[in-house]
Protein backbone atom coordinates (compact mmCIF):
# COMPACT_ATOMS: atom_id res chain seq x y z
CA UNK A 1 0.00 0.00 0.00
CA UNK A 2 1.26 3.75 -1.08
CA UNK A 3 2.18 6.19 1.83
CA UNK A 4 -0.08 8.84 2.15
CA UNK A 5 0.14 12.03 4.47
CA UNK A 6 -3.58 12.71 5.05
CA UNK A 7 -5.55 12.61 7.85
CA UNK A 8 -8.78 10.47 7.27
CA UNK A 9 -11.86 11.68 10.09
CA UNK A 10 -15.61 11.80 9.78
CA UNK A 11 -17.84 14.44 8.98
CA UNK A 12 -21.37 15.86 8.53
CA UNK A 13 -22.28 17.58 5.82
CA UNK A 14 -26.03 18.91 5.44
CA UNK A 15 -27.64 15.49 6.81
CA UNK A 16 -25.23 13.37 5.30
CA UNK A 17 -22.34 11.83 7.58
CA UNK A 18 -19.11 11.50 5.40
CA UNK A 19 -15.66 10.58 5.47
CA UNK A 20 -12.83 13.37 4.43
CA UNK A 21 -9.15 13.07 3.95
CA UNK A 22 -7.18 16.66 5.41
CA UNK A 23 -4.03 17.46 4.75
CA UNK A 24 -2.67 20.62 6.88
CA UNK A 25 -1.41 23.81 5.10
CA UNK A 26 -1.60 26.99 4.57
CA UNK A 27 -3.72 29.34 1.83
CA UNK A 28 -7.18 28.71 0.90
CA UNK A 29 -8.28 25.39 1.69
CA UNK A 30 -8.38 23.49 -1.67
CA UNK A 31 -11.34 21.76 -1.93
CA UNK A 32 -11.54 18.39 -3.80
CA UNK A 33 -14.47 16.43 -5.79
CA UNK A 34 -14.17 12.91 -6.89
CA UNK A 35 -16.20 11.61 -10.00
CA UNK A 36 -18.62 9.31 -10.46
CA UNK A 37 -18.28 5.79 -8.61
CA UNK A 38 -14.82 7.00 -6.76
CA UNK A 39 -14.14 8.47 -3.43
CA UNK A 40 -11.76 10.75 -1.66
CA UNK A 41 -8.64 8.43 -2.38
CA UNK A 42 -9.13 9.28 -5.48
CA UNK A 43 -7.53 12.47 -4.77
CA UNK A 44 -4.62 10.86 -2.40
CA UNK A 45 -1.70 11.43 -4.75
CA UNK A 46 -2.75 15.08 -5.51
CA UNK A 47 -3.06 15.93 -1.54
CA UNK A 48 0.36 14.63 -1.21
CA UNK A 49 1.74 16.71 -3.31
CA UNK A 50 -0.29 19.62 -2.06
CA UNK A 51 1.12 18.65 1.36
CA UNK A 52 4.53 18.58 0.48
CA UNK A 53 3.80 22.19 -0.88
CA UNK A 54 2.38 23.27 2.35
CA UNK A 55 -0.79 23.83 1.12
CA UNK A 56 -4.43 23.41 2.99
CA UNK A 57 -6.38 20.54 1.33
CA UNK A 58 -10.15 18.21 1.93
CA UNK A 59 -11.11 15.62 -0.18
CA UNK A 60 -14.84 14.38 0.53
CA UNK A 61 -16.89 11.43 -0.28
CA UNK A 62 -20.17 12.67 -1.85
CA UNK A 63 -23.54 11.10 -0.67
CA UNK A 64 -23.65 8.13 -2.91
CA UNK A 65 -19.68 6.80 -3.05
CA UNK A 66 -16.96 5.80 -0.50
CA UNK A 67 -18.15 5.73 3.02
CA UNK A 68 -20.41 8.54 2.32
CA UNK A 69 -24.10 8.08 3.57
CA UNK A 70 -26.53 6.48 0.57
CA UNK A 71 -28.48 9.38 -1.60
CA UNK A 72 -31.96 9.73 -0.68
CA UNK A 73 -35.42 9.03 -2.95
CA UNK A 74 -35.82 12.26 -5.62
CA UNK A 75 -33.76 14.15 -7.62
CA UNK A 76 -29.80 13.64 -6.83
CA UNK A 77 -28.04 16.48 -8.31
CA UNK A 78 -29.82 19.06 -5.79
CA UNK A 79 -28.60 16.74 -2.93
CA UNK A 80 -25.01 17.16 -3.60
CA UNK A 81 -25.41 20.50 -4.31
CA UNK A 82 -26.62 21.01 -1.00
CA UNK A 83 -23.87 18.44 0.69
CA UNK A 84 -21.21 20.42 -1.50
CA UNK A 85 -22.86 23.95 -0.52
CA UNK A 86 -22.41 22.81 3.46
CA UNK A 87 -18.94 22.06 2.75
CA UNK A 88 -17.69 25.12 1.25
CA UNK A 89 -19.35 26.74 4.02
CA UNK A 90 -17.58 24.83 6.96
CA UNK A 91 -13.98 24.89 5.04
CA UNK A 92 -13.75 28.45 3.79
CA UNK A 93 -11.97 30.75 6.18
CA UNK A 94 -11.22 34.60 5.34
CA UNK A 95 -9.97 33.42 2.10
CA UNK A 96 -12.74 31.29 0.79
CA UNK A 97 -12.12 27.84 -0.97
CA UNK A 98 -10.45 26.69 -4.03
CA UNK A 99 -12.86 23.92 -5.59
CA UNK A 100 -11.24 21.61 -7.63
CA UNK A 101 -13.59 18.32 -9.23
CA UNK A 102 -13.32 15.65 -11.84
CA UNK A 103 -16.42 14.23 -13.65
CA UNK A 104 -19.13 14.64 -11.71
CA UNK A 105 -17.19 16.61 -9.37
CA UNK A 106 -16.41 19.30 -11.41
CA UNK A 107 -19.76 19.73 -12.73
CA UNK A 108 -20.96 20.16 -8.83
CA UNK A 109 -18.15 22.49 -8.20
CA UNK A 110 -19.35 24.67 -11.22
CA UNK A 111 -22.39 24.79 -10.32
CA UNK A 112 -21.47 25.75 -6.71
CA UNK A 113 -18.98 28.51 -8.59
CA UNK A 114 -22.29 30.19 -9.71
CA UNK A 115 -23.04 30.79 -6.75
CA UNK A 116 -22.68 34.30 -5.57
CA UNK A 117 -23.66 33.32 -1.95
CA UNK A 118 -20.54 30.71 -1.61
CA UNK A 119 -17.21 32.02 -0.39
CA UNK A 120 -15.86 30.37 -3.95
CA UNK A 121 -12.24 31.62 -4.76
CA UNK A 122 -11.74 29.76 -7.38
CA UNK A 123 -12.17 26.45 -9.57
CA UNK A 124 -10.36 23.89 -11.33
CA UNK A 125 -12.74 21.63 -13.89
CA UNK A 126 -10.76 18.34 -15.09
CA UNK A 127 -13.38 16.40 -17.41
CA UNK A 128 -16.07 17.92 -16.56
CA UNK A 129 -19.57 15.81 -17.08
CA UNK A 130 -22.45 16.87 -18.51
CA UNK A 131 -21.26 19.50 -21.30
CA UNK A 132 -20.38 17.24 -24.14
CA UNK A 133 -20.32 13.23 -24.29
CA UNK A 134 -17.71 10.65 -26.61
CA UNK A 135 -20.23 7.88 -28.13
CA UNK A 136 -19.41 5.47 -25.31
CA UNK A 137 -21.39 7.29 -22.97
CA UNK A 138 -23.54 9.92 -25.77
CA UNK A 139 -25.83 6.51 -26.66
CA UNK A 140 -26.79 5.91 -23.20
CA UNK A 141 -26.11 3.67 -20.67
CA UNK A 142 -28.37 1.09 -21.05
CA UNK A 143 -26.46 -0.96 -23.73
CA UNK A 144 -23.51 -1.40 -20.94
CA UNK A 145 -26.33 -2.08 -18.30
CA UNK A 146 -27.65 -4.44 -20.88
CA UNK A 147 -24.19 -6.19 -21.18
CA UNK A 148 -23.76 -6.52 -17.20
CA UNK A 149 -27.33 -8.31 -16.98
CA UNK A 150 -26.03 -10.77 -19.59
CA UNK A 151 -22.87 -11.14 -17.24
CA UNK A 152 -25.53 -11.97 -14.67
CA UNK A 153 -27.67 -13.65 -16.78
CA UNK A 154 -25.06 -16.02 -18.08
CA UNK A 155 -23.18 -16.90 -14.27
CA UNK A 156 -19.93 -15.22 -14.05
CA UNK A 157 -18.90 -15.67 -11.10
CA UNK A 158 -17.54 -12.23 -8.75
CA UNK A 159 -14.60 -12.89 -9.14
CA UNK A 160 -14.49 -12.95 -13.20
CA UNK A 161 -16.47 -9.65 -12.66
CA UNK A 162 -14.03 -8.26 -10.80
CA UNK A 163 -11.27 -9.10 -13.29
CA UNK A 164 -13.16 -7.85 -16.34
CA UNK A 165 -13.56 -4.58 -13.76
CA UNK A 166 -9.76 -4.19 -13.64
CA UNK A 167 -9.40 -4.67 -17.04
CA UNK A 168 -11.46 -2.19 -17.77
CA UNK A 169 -11.14 0.42 -15.41
CA UNK A 170 -8.01 1.65 -16.32
CA UNK A 171 -8.77 2.42 -20.05
CA UNK A 172 -11.63 4.65 -18.98
CA UNK A 173 -9.30 6.36 -15.85
CA UNK A 174 -5.80 6.78 -17.57
CA UNK A 175 -4.68 8.08 -20.32
CA UNK A 176 -0.88 6.19 -20.19
CA UNK A 177 -0.57 2.97 -19.12
CA UNK A 178 2.65 3.79 -17.20
CA UNK A 179 0.70 5.70 -15.23
CA UNK A 180 -2.02 3.33 -14.00
CA UNK A 181 -1.45 2.67 -10.12
CA UNK A 182 -2.65 -0.68 -8.86
CA UNK A 183 -3.84 0.42 -5.60
CA UNK A 184 -6.05 2.62 -7.44
CA UNK A 185 -7.20 0.00 -9.57
CA UNK A 186 -8.00 -2.25 -6.76
CA UNK A 187 -10.05 0.28 -5.17
CA UNK A 188 -12.32 0.93 -8.42
CA UNK A 189 -12.72 -3.28 -8.47
CA UNK A 190 -13.84 -3.09 -4.80
CA UNK A 191 -16.93 -0.62 -5.63
CA UNK A 192 -18.13 -3.06 -8.33
CA UNK A 193 -17.80 -6.08 -6.74
CA UNK A 194 -20.43 -8.27 -8.53
CA UNK A 195 -23.04 -7.78 -11.57
CA UNK A 196 -25.45 -6.36 -8.90
CA UNK A 197 -23.85 -4.26 -7.48
CA UNK A 198 -22.57 -2.78 -10.85
CA UNK A 199 -26.09 -2.72 -11.93
CA UNK A 200 -26.77 -0.22 -8.74
CA UNK A 201 -24.13 1.67 -10.44
CA UNK A 202 -25.24 2.00 -13.69
CA UNK A 203 -28.40 2.59 -12.42
CA UNK A 204 -27.01 5.47 -10.70
CA UNK A 205 -24.78 6.98 -13.10
CA UNK A 206 -27.53 7.07 -15.53
CA UNK A 207 -29.64 8.46 -13.68
CA UNK A 208 -26.68 11.62 -12.97
CA UNK A 209 -25.82 11.90 -16.72
CA UNK A 210 -29.53 12.77 -17.53
CA UNK A 211 -30.39 15.29 -14.79
CA UNK A 212 -26.50 16.52 -15.56
CA UNK A 213 -27.64 17.18 -19.50
CA UNK A 214 -30.32 19.09 -18.29
CA UNK A 215 -28.32 21.94 -18.29
CA UNK A 216 -27.35 23.85 -22.00
CA UNK A 217 -26.38 26.99 -20.18
CA UNK A 218 -22.42 26.36 -19.06
CA UNK A 219 -21.42 30.03 -18.38
CA UNK A 220 -22.11 32.26 -15.06
CA UNK A 221 -18.59 30.85 -13.75
CA UNK A 222 -17.99 33.97 -11.51
CA UNK A 223 -14.50 33.26 -10.08
CA UNK A 224 -11.09 32.42 -11.71
CA UNK A 225 -11.79 29.17 -13.60
CA UNK A 226 -8.80 26.94 -15.27
CA UNK A 227 -10.71 24.27 -17.58
CA UNK A 228 -8.50 21.22 -17.70
CA UNK A 229 -9.37 18.19 -20.36
CA UNK A 230 -7.54 15.01 -20.88
CA UNK A 231 -6.90 14.63 -24.77
CA UNK A 232 -7.00 10.83 -24.25
CA UNK A 233 -10.56 10.71 -22.37
CA UNK A 234 -12.91 7.77 -23.44
CA UNK A 235 -15.36 9.72 -22.06
CA UNK A 236 -15.58 13.48 -22.50
CA UNK A 237 -14.02 15.03 -25.77
CA UNK A 238 -11.64 18.09 -25.69
CA UNK A 239 -14.71 20.07 -27.17
CA UNK A 240 -16.41 19.80 -23.91
CA UNK A 241 -13.68 21.52 -22.13
CA UNK A 242 -13.65 24.26 -25.35
CA UNK A 243 -17.62 24.81 -25.11
CA UNK A 244 -16.85 25.17 -20.83
CA UNK A 245 -13.45 28.12 -21.72
CA UNK A 246 -15.64 29.76 -24.79
CA UNK A 247 -19.03 30.00 -22.09
CA UNK A 248 -16.60 31.78 -19.30
CA UNK A 249 -14.58 34.85 -20.47
CA UNK A 250 -11.22 35.19 -18.70
CA UNK A 251 -11.24 31.38 -17.68
CA UNK A 252 -8.20 29.39 -19.13
CA UNK A 253 -8.20 26.05 -21.43
CA UNK A 254 -5.19 23.59 -20.46
CA UNK A 255 -5.25 20.56 -22.68
CA UNK A 256 -3.10 18.00 -21.54
CA UNK A 257 -1.92 15.10 -24.63
CA UNK A 258 -1.91 12.07 -22.38
CA UNK A 259 -4.07 12.14 -19.83
CA UNK A 260 -7.34 10.38 -19.61
CA UNK A 261 -10.72 11.04 -18.06
CA UNK A 262 -8.76 11.86 -14.61
CA UNK A 263 -6.14 13.62 -14.77
CA UNK A 264 -5.50 13.70 -11.21
CA UNK A 265 -3.99 10.24 -12.32
CA UNK A 266 -2.06 10.52 -15.18
CA UNK A 267 -0.71 14.08 -14.26
CA UNK A 268 -0.65 14.49 -10.80
CA UNK A 269 2.00 16.97 -10.34
CA UNK A 270 0.31 19.36 -12.90
CA UNK A 271 -2.90 19.19 -11.52
CA UNK A 272 -1.28 20.43 -7.76
CA UNK A 273 0.39 22.95 -9.05
CA UNK A 274 -2.87 24.20 -11.33
CA UNK A 275 -4.80 24.33 -7.91
CA UNK A 276 -1.74 26.07 -5.86
CA UNK A 277 -1.42 28.93 -8.83
CA UNK A 278 -5.10 29.01 -8.93
CA UNK A 279 -5.09 29.87 -5.59
CA UNK A 280 -2.79 32.85 -5.41
CA UNK A 281 -0.15 31.03 -3.26
CA UNK A 282 2.46 29.52 -5.85
CA UNK A 283 6.06 30.79 -6.28
CA UNK A 284 6.97 28.44 -8.96
CA UNK A 285 6.29 28.67 -12.66
CA UNK A 286 5.72 25.50 -15.04
CA UNK A 287 4.68 25.09 -18.58
CA UNK A 288 2.31 22.43 -18.88
CA UNK A 289 1.12 23.18 -22.31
Amino acid sequence: MSTSFSVERRASYAGYETRELVVAGNGPTILLVHGFAHASEAWRHTMDHLRAAGRAAVAVDLPGFGRADPLRPGALVPQLDMFLTEAIRQHAGPEGVVLMGNSLGAALALRASRSSDLPVAGVVALDTAGIAWKPLVSIGLGPIIAVNHLSAALGFSARLHRALVARIGPRLLYGRKSAVDPETVAELVAVATDPAETHRLLSLGARLKAELDENDDHGGVRVPMVVVQGARDLLVPVSAGRILQAANAGSRLVVLPHAGHCPQLDATAVIAQLARELAGISTETRDIS
